[in-house]
């Protein structure tokens, strides 16, 4: 176990780190200097750059990485965090071209015959192509795929990155107001996607990648279970409201989810027989599904985490998807700026076009994503809308269903929640198979009269509960 634990939530577009300062204190997100971005100040880019301008390759991280368009020397990477966790394929894989294919089939040597050609001239052709080949790949004949060499560059930033974010936070701790305690000691954990394909956080495809690269960077990693599951987290943050309760050497659950229908179900079971959490946090990479549920019974009073389980489910699709599909649709010239400028200009445009709908003036091109785009922009944002509302129908129809007398609770979380066709969306879809909800937590909520109660979630609950959770005390589980 960890008496204290920072936990970092890597994102593709921002990193979230949350300490827990003692085993009973409140998990707090740590925040960068102030500085000229929109995002709050807890969200750290992960943008990295390489500027190859100078004599000497300078990399850049945070804002300064943000604020660098691609081109004319300087390599910026976004999203780079995908390409750690990118479906496993051999390193090397035998890759017959096209052409190579043609060249030695029996068809080209039919053709030859028909047509005359000698067979020297065909031979010669062969040998060409395989020179070719063997110049880029070598003899063995075997091709890196462009996946795999995504891999590889990932893994090459790692490293770096998580030395910049320790010493940001590190320097973020220094002006905490505690004093006296060992901020370069305190142990780490990270969290990571729950794809389909993986049984446990640590079978992650990149989760050696990342624990050899905080090892790399000096982060001492937590003694048991340095890595956590992005869903599982996410949950225990939300629900706990970042509330951790420690007493007499026992964790005490029920003070942590506080009140509500978690505690309603804990205290009279014989009336509610289940309660369930369903978690949804729709990120740059991923959507994360996380189904908490609480089946009590007479023998878990002091110790309700017993009767607790988890269902969790990561896809490979977010916002990064409907920004590719934007840059896409747009006209060439709105579609090129896109694509070539740099990650503090798509902040902008995000909220601008995704949420509310305006679009953003840019000199020569005019408004980008305003009226004269409106077509293109709610096409795109409802096709990955539908997407994700298809794959909360069939989480939840995976789930089977729910007694009667159950109380559910739904919470939306991640940057895509603030974006009002896909959280609309995904509120419709989650009623699938008579679900209903007791509360409804997301953020940009409105209240409606006679409707289900609301909880209007602040931006660190919204955007940081994955990091909040995945320091929490909960997750110490030889205390209980």
């Amino acid at each position: 176990m960890a008496d204290r634990v920072f936990c970092i939530d890597f994102g593709s577009d921002y990193t979230k780190v949350a300490l827990r300062r003692d085993p009973g204190a409140d998990s707090e997100l740590l925040k960068r200097r102030g500085a000229n971005t929109n995002e709050p100040e807890f969200c750290f880019h992960s943008t990295v750059a390489v500027d190859r301008r100078g004599p000497k390759a300078i990399p850049e991280f945070g804002e300064k990485a943000a604020d660098l368009s691609p081109g004319g020397g300087v390599d910026v990477y976004r999203n780079w965090k995908k390409s750690l966790f990118l479906p496993e394929t051999s390193s090397a894989k035998s890759n017959q071209s096209p052409l190579e294919a043609l060249i030695q089939s029996a068809e080209l040597r039919e053709l030859a015959i028909k047509y005359g050609v000698a067979t020297s001239q065909l031979t010669n052709l062969q040998h060409l192509v395989g020179a070719a080949k063997n110049l880029i790949a070598g003899p063995t004949g075997k091709v890196y795929s462009a996946e795999i060499q995504q891999q590889t560059i990932a893994a090459a930033l790692a490293p770096h990155f998580f030395i910049w974010l320790r010493q940001q936070v590190l320097d973020a701790c220094s002006r905490l107001p505690t004093t006296g305690l060992k901020y370069d000691s305190i142990p780490v954990r990270i969290t990571v996607p729950a794809f389909d394909q993986i049984k446990t956080a640590e079978s992650q495809p990149g989760w050696k990648v990342l624990i050899d690269a905080l090892g790399k960077a000096g982060w001492p990693l937590h003694p048991d279970n340095p890595v956590t599951a992005e869903p599982y987290a996410n949950a225990i943050g939300i629900l706990t409201k970042a509330s951790n309760s420690f007493q007499r050497g026992q964790v005490r659950i029920g003070d942590m989810f506080g009140r509500g229908p978690f505690i309603t179900v804990l205290k009279d079971a014989t009336h509610h027989p289940l309660y369930r959490a369903l978690v949804i946090d729709i990120g740059a990479f991923t959507t994360d599904f996380a189904l908490l549920t609480l089946k009590p019974n007479d023998d878990n009073s002091s110790d309700p985490d017993s009767n607790i389980s988890v269902i969790q489910k990561s896809i490979p699709l977010g916002v990064s998807d409907l920004d590719a599909r934007m840059t896409d649709a747009l006209p060439k010239e709105k579609g090129e700026w896109l694509r070539k400028t740099n990650p503090l200009n798509w902040e902008d445009f995000r909220p601008a076009v995704y949420t509310e709908g305006k679009g953003i003036r840019v000199p020569e091109l005019g408004i980008i994503g305003g009226p004269a785009d409106a077509e293109l922009v709610r096409s795109c944002l409802a096709e990955l809308a539908n997407r994700i509302a298809d794959e909360t129908t069939k989480f939840l129809e995976s789930m089977g269903p729910v007694p009667s007398g159950s109380l559910e609770e739904l919470i939306l979380t991640g940057g895509g929640s603030y974006i009002p066709t896909i959280r609309e969306a995904v509120q419709i879809a989650s009623l699938t198979g008579n679900h209903s909800y007791a509360k409804t937590h997301a953020p940009a909520l409105k209240k409606v009269t006679g409707g289900p109660p609301i909880d209007k979630l602040d931006t660190s609950f919204a955007r940081g509960g994955t990091a909040l959770g995945g320091s929490s005390i909960y997750f110490e589980k030889s205390l209980f």
